[in-house]
């Protein structure tokens, strides 16, 4: 043990003592140890029921390993779709070749509100998701659709909403609808529907 360990050690048992605490500093440290890991917040004995009433959840689905690994699980998943997302994107010179336009008609494109783009990290490289072009064009009707999401909404929810078919677009995506020439107002009021607060 190195002599600042040792000092921070005698110091906390020094503490402990004189509070006429009985407990060994190994307890207490195991305390704090205890405190600061997340996956130690154990569900009330009330959450704990109302989950297996309500749910298909066992008690081996509460326990905080469980838990743990779920949310590890989560942000794995997460980070995969993220980098999926990003390694498909296209940058502006690269919507430029696929559209035959130049890059600063594109970047008015994207100041207009006609394509999306990703996030931008370092602020350099604009991104934009490949969803947003078929057939070497852009899907209509975005500057009406995107500002419908709310701005925090991450952009794979956006990405999903667009490539996933919807009952009400007659079993299309709204990227199959728009690019078919179907009424923008019909996607828009999809997304309004979907309840963001």
């Amino acid at each position: 043990m190195s002599t600042d360990a040792f000092d921070h050690t005698s110091r906390l048992e020094s503490a402990l003592n004189r509070r006429g605490d009985p407990m060994s500093v190994d307890a207490f440290m195991d305390i704090l140890r205890e405190m600061s890991d997340p996956s130690s917040e154990p569900l009330s004995t009330g959450e704990r029921a109302f989950l297996l009433e309500t749910t298909d959840l066992t008690e081996e689905d509460l326990t905080p390993q469980t838990h743990e690994a779920a949310r590890i699980q989560v942000a794995e998943d997460r980070v995969l779709a993220e980098k999926e997302a990003r390694d498909s994107a296209l940058t502006t010179g690269e919507v430029s070749e696929l559209l035959g336009r130049q890059g600063a008609s594109i970047r008015r494109s994207k100041l207009a509100g006609d394509l999306y783009a990703l996030p931008s990290s370092n602020g350099r490289t604009t991104l934009f998701p490949a969803w947003q072009f078929e057939d070497n064009q852009m899907v209509p009707g975005l500057r009406t659709i995107i500002p419908n999401f709310p701005q925090y909404v991450h952009p794979l929810t956006i990405q999903q909403f667009m490539t996933e078919e919807k009952d009400g677009l007659d079993g299309r995506t709204p990227v199959e609808w728009l690019t078919a020439g179907g009424a923008v107002e019909a996607v828009a009021s999809l997304v309004a529907e979907l309840g963001y607060e």
